[in-house]
């Protein structure tokens, strides 16, 4: 097979025109409010963006950000253990704002600014030294790039597939770019060698170079902690959580790993065992042997939801790519399904409903299928539901914690099984007092006492007093819960109107959640 030539064919593979870069492509960094949300304006306008912080926290993380069309849409980023979150790409912005499923400290945004230029990147033309076109590092422009020290090698057992998560509206003109920007926030903000990819693929089937030290060779990424060393990574530019990646891009994916594995003499197909490294980012702990497929999701290994569900249910198609050059017949099923509300209260349940169709499109009956929920990186199913004759099924959820929810059809002998897109549960903690006081006299102790649900360690009951027609904090008490019961007191100096109200802050569980607040009148 001509794909399969040996690794020498590539050492001539491809001379592109080097763009001219102009010299004002930089990387700045901002320091973020200490609040669990804020709107940013950068000093300049940016390309990319990504956030980093202290410690090994892991909250969810959004961000969206305004263009000259408007504020683009809330989008996901995966968050990483080193205390930072993936970098996305979003155009052309000045304004940005993010928000987390918890304060954590020391926050800053890393910003990717890139100069203005005519891009004349292009993949070189196929001939009969080459066993496909790419566009190089060179082409990309990873002289503003460099990596920090030479490269190390490994071996290629396997090859991980990625995604991005960068904003999917993005020109074929601006994907070169795409991979610099990647490639700075990888190096300057991750604090990694290089760009963290062997490979990358865009929307439109174009491969490119990715980390320097040989196409061709087994060169040790930062794709997959644990076995980096073991793999190869290919990330695919986008975001593929609920969208699925086009037919050029599987297909220019799967030429890739077809042909990095035939130069490492692998076979195209079938189980692998690796031995993990271990990191706080992987699955396995170190000296674990893992047997997975030679073409695998980032998840298999790492905690993660990249590649996205909707590439990762792609992965099969990119296996028949790999071994026969051919994609096989999906006859998959389709799944829909929507939540009545994306932000419950505690204890309150949300209805969810959705149906199940032929690879025809109509409905398929009797058929069971699974409501399943994530919120530790790993699906489990919760409950079993039977279509209805027009393929439709309810339910109604109590989410105990913030969770993903998807809706699984197993399949059958005919049809193939398929999952919708995850759906994000959030959760508002309810916190309430018990009895209230509304009456109490000044230099007399005030006690109060309250619930939260679910059970938190803290709650913050902060007291106020009217000051010239405006509310000012004169008490604030970080009291410890017991069984999700509190109860704390103050002290009110003047013959005044006063307030309070109490707090349970977001974490990785739950957004933040308030009581009412409760009118206190002194005498």
């Amino acid at each position: 097979m001509k794909l399969l030539a040996s690794a020498a064919v590539l050492l001539c593979a491809l001379c592109l025109a080097s763009p001219a870069f102009a010299a004002k492509t930089a990387d700045f960094e901002r320091r973020a409010p200490d609040r669990a949300t804020a709107r940013i304006v950068a000093p300049r306008a940016f390309n990319l963006v990504g956030l980093n912080w202290r410690g090994d926290a892991a909250p969810d993380v959004e961000i969206r950000v305004r263009r000259a069309s408007g504020w683009s849409r809330w989008q996901h980023l995966g968050v990483h253990g080193a205390g930072g979150s993936d970098p996305v790409w979003v155009g052309r912005a000045r304004t940005v704002q993010y928000r987390l499923s918890r304060r954590v400290p020391g926050l800053r945004l890393h910003f990717v600014s890139l100069a203005k230029r005519r891009v004349t990147a292009r993949p070189s033309q196929t001939t009969t030294d080459t066993p496909f076109p790419y566009v190089s590092r060179e082409a990309w422009g990873a002289d503003q790039c460099p990596p920090r020290a030479s490269a190390s090698y490994g071996e290629v057992k396997a090859v991980h597939v990625h995604h991005t998560v960068s904003l999917n509206d993005y020109t074929p003109a601006e994907a070169p770019r795409i991979v610099l920007a990647i490639c700075r926030y990888h190096r300057n903000s991750n604090g990694w060698n290089d760009i963290g990819y062997n490979a990358l693929v865009d929307k439109y089937g174009t491969i490119y170079e990715g980390r320097a030290g040989g196409l061709d060779q087994a060169v040790i990424g930062a794709q997959a902690q644990g076995f980096n060393a073991q793999t190869a990574g290919v990330a695919n530019i986008g975001d593929y959580t609920s969208v699925g990646a086009s037919d050029a891009a599987l297909d220019s994916t799967a030429t890739y790993i077809r042909w990095k594995l035939g130069v490492h003499g692998q076979p195209l197909s079938g189980p692998v065992t690796l031995r993990s490294a271990g990191g706080s980012e992987s699955r396995y702990p170190a000296g674990a042997n893992v047997t997975v497929d030679r073409v695998l999701g980032h998840r298999d290994t790492g905690r993660t939801a990249c590649p996205g569900d909707a590439l990762y249910a792609q992965l099969d198609q990119i296996r028949s790519l790999v071994a026969s050059g051919t994609a096989f017949a999906t006859f998959a099923a389709r799944v829909s399904a929507a939540l009545a509300d994306y932000t419950a209260e505690y204890g309150d349940e949300v209805p969810m409903s959705g149906a199940l169709a032929g690879p025809d499109g109509n409905p398929l009956a009797g058929q069971a299928v699974e409501v399943q929920v994530n919120s530790e990186n790993a699906w489990r199913t919760s409950r079993r539901l039977t279509t209805g004759p027009d393929g439709s099924f309810a339910t109604d959820l109590k989410p105990a914690k913030r969770m993903y929810v998807r809706v699984r059809y197993p399949g059958s002998a005919d049809v193939r099984g398929a999952a919708s897109p995850r759906l994000l549960l959030r959760l508002r903690p309810v916190v309430a007092f018990t009895r209230p006081p509304t009456r109490a006299s000044r230099g007399r102790r005030v006690a109060v006492k309250g619930t939260v649900g679910p059970r938190k360690r803290v709650v913050n009951v902060v007291f106020q007093q009217q000051i010239r027609g405006r509310w000012r904090i004169v008490g604030r008490r970080a009291v410890r819960t017991k069984r999700g019961r509190f109860a704390t007191s103050f002290v009110p100096a003047f013959r005044a109107r006063y307030r309070y109200y109490a707090v349970a802050k977001a974490d990785l569980d739950t957004d933040r959640g308030a009581s009412e607040e409760i009118s206190l009148r002194v005498r």
